[in-house]
């Protein structure tokens, strides 16, 4: 016998821009890990009926420490920000997604990043993805566009 399951996986699009000009710097495609703890607060907004704390903020780190699914937060956050926008075309796809954008200005994360995940608070809260990478040095004169994209 054979039964249906939802594994969910995710990805981080990470673009940095030349403030000046606009022109891409750098591009990075990135896999996460989807954590337990965001996974269970998935699994526990199915049973409530209602989506009471949504997946709204993305925090950016300095640590390079490998993710784990015990994760419940990122390893040294230095910036979090309210996601700007949401892309949910695809979650009539199959397997079906939706995506979170985010930008940094010139004047936010500006430190060297290692790091990345989306949290249900705007402090502390439910960790559901972290991400970690080559570090890429955040400064004053580049922008810094993230996507985050969850599927299932």
């Amino acid at each position: 016998m054979h039964g249906d399951y939802i594994k969910m996986r995710g990805s981080i699009e990470m673009a940095r821009h030349n403030a000046i000009d606009g022109s891409i710097v750098e591009k990075r495609h990135i896999k996460n890990t989807v954590v337990t703890a965001g996974r269970r607060h998935i699994l526990e907004l199915i049973r409530s009926g209602g989506l009471t704390t949504v997946f709204d903020n993305a925090a950016f780190g300095t640590s390079t420490t490998a993710p784990a699914t015990s994760d419940t937060a990122l390893g040294s956050e230095a910036v979090r920000k309210t996601i700007a926008s949401f892309d949910t075309a695809n979650l009539t796809s199959n397997p079906p997604s939706w995506a979170a954008q985010v930008t940094l200005a010139t004047n936010e994360g500006n430190t060297t990043l290692g790091e990345a995940g989306l949290l249900n608070s705007s402090s502390a809260g439910t960790l559901l993805n972290r991400a970690t990478f080559a570090t890429i040095d955040k400064t004053t004169s580049n922008t810094l566009a993230v996507t985050f994209t969850i599927s299932g």
